[in-house]
């Protein structure tokens, strides 16, 4: 039996107060896995458990990295909440599809994580093209306005609605889909970053980022693009050997 909630995880969280109301939103719905990634005034934060109800275990277990790349690297799911109507490359779905799709991926193993951005300005173009898919809620047109815990609940709500269905209501463990081979798991995106990060390199000593005004966002569409195709670990190990073919290397070094 394996616990199977997913990771919430809040980008340059602002305020201890909204840190606080976010957990006792997932502990409504026994979800206790919290990441934070650079949080503005620090970790700990005396009002977050102010505010949070009791949900100390929660506060008490977060995990806080400096960058989101760190926060998310072991992630083999990761989808981000944005207001935006459609951000270049990215897939989008409806908070039904989307947490979904996200159950389904951790009944076989996987790891799910849900990317929440700063409460002022949410997250940015290189925070979501990290993303496999962005997600979004379907709220009043004239007043769609959620603050950060809202948003969080809305996500735990449909999770625990979908693990009663077809978990049942006792704990959030399941029996996992050991059938499926490693080569066939979607990668994570610790290890997507690592060869987006040797393909740049090999772009850039090749002259291929001709304007440096244009680099990041010729950077963040090679991303979105591979993104797209939700690549397996084989797919990775593939490009890999490209990669070290096309650049003069042996592929058995």
């Amino acid at each position: 039996m394996t616990d199977i909630t997913p990771y919430i995880i809040l980008s340059k969280p602002q305020l201890g107060e909204n840190i606080g109301s976010t957990a006792r939103a997932m502990k409504n719905f026994d979800i206790e896995k919290l990441r934070l990634i650079s949080p503005r005034d620090g970790w700990p934060n005396d009002s977050a458990y102010a505010i949070s109800a009791g949900a100390d275990n929660v506060l008490n277990n977060i995990e806080v990295f400096s960058t989101l790349e760190q926060g998310t690297q072991d992630i083999s799911l990761l989808i981000a909440t944005t207001a935006r109507k459609r951000v270049v490359g990215t897939k989008p779905l409806n908070i039904f599809e989307a947490v979904e799709k996200a159950f389904e991926h951790t009944i076989n193993g996987g790891k799910i994580g849900f990317l929440f951005g700063p409460e002022q300005s949410g997250l940015s173009n290189d925070d979501v093209v990290q993303a496999d898919f962005t997600i979004s809620i379907p709220l009043n047109k004239n007043f769609s306005s959620l603050n950060l815990s809202q948003a969080v609940l809305l996500i735990c709500w449909e999770w625990n609605k979908i693990r009663i269905s077809k978990a049942g209501v006792e704990k959030n463990n399941i029996i996992l889909n050991k059938k499926l081979k490693k080569s066939t798991e979607l990668s994570n995106v610790g290890d997507r970053e690592y060869f987006y990060k040797q393909l740049d390199q090999m772009l850039k000593q090749s002259g291929f980022f001709y304007s440096p005004e244009m680099e990041p966002v010729v950077k963040r569409n090679i991303r979105s693009l591979f993104n797209r195709a939700s690549l397996t670990h084989q797919d990775l190990r593939t490009l890999h050997g490209i990669v070290r073919s096309l650049s003069g290397k042996s592929n058995r070094t």
